[in-house]
């Protein structure tokens, strides 16, 4: 494709640098692909699969989504995990308007998973101040501990049901899980499990909302 001289009109060849008329450096600005968010991959399905995840967004979407997805799933205990999947969904919506780009689906798991971790971290810090809250401020440890101790006995009467004999060479474990360090080490793999569970769930959410969102996007740019 031939270009124009910027300074003389003359027509040059695109490969040239300088104008053989008037000897003008031409210079020419090649749009790196994070401004052409919607050049398409040339067979019609869309964005460039390496297309890289614009963090600093991503980053902001994240902080919005994972405060109420962090905060719903430990106040309100139903359809936590409604809240998870959903909040995926939200972060990826939100990033291709903050981002202007698709997500594509590895883009879109490692953002859901980012939303996951922080809100884990922020359903876990709730989870915890309220247990402290609960105990000192409203004085109700000894029904907390009233209800790890059943927990923690039902634990152990199922492991000795399950397998007695193990239960019989392994008897210190059986005093562990009903004493009080058996006691917070329930709790502790409790969080830990929930934690997990919100990181996984929204980073499945994350993939599929990539999924969903990004092929509507591509129908409503080549309609």
């Amino acid at each position: 494709m031939d270009l124009a001289c910027h300074r003389c009109g003359a027509t040059i060849a695109s490969p040239e640098l300088f104008c053989p008329h008037c000897g003008a450096p031409q210079l020419r600005f090649e749009p790196a692909e994070e401004q052409l968010p919607y050049q398409d991959s040339g067979n019609g399905s869309g964005p460039h699969v390496n297309q890289p995840v614009a963090w600093r967004h991503a980053v902001q979407a994240a902080l919005i989504v994972a405060l109420p997805v962090g905060l719903l799933s430990s106040l309100l205990d139903v359809f936590d995990i409604i809240w998870v999947l959903v909040g995926g969904f939200c972060v990826i919506a939100l990033y291709q308007r903050k981002a202007t780009v698709l997500a594509n689906p590895g883009a879109g798991w490692r953002i859901g998973m980012l939303v996951g971790v922080l809100a884990a971290f922020l359903s876990s810090v709730v989870d915890g101040l309220s247990i402290v809250f609960e105990r000192y401020g409203l004085h109700r440890g000894v029904s907390i501990d009233q209800r790890l101790a059943a927990l923690t006995q039902q634990m152990t009467d199922q492991m000795v049901h399950q397998n007695p004999e193990a239960a019989q060479q392994v008897p210190w474990l059986i005093h562990f899980w009903v004493s009080p360090d058996g006691h917070a080490a329930v709790a502790l793999i409790g969080s830990a499990s929930a934690a997990v569970a919100i990181v996984a769930l929204s980073s499945l959410s994350g993939l599929l909302g990539a999924r969903v969102l990004g092929a509507r996007k591509r129908l409503s740019i080549h309609s």
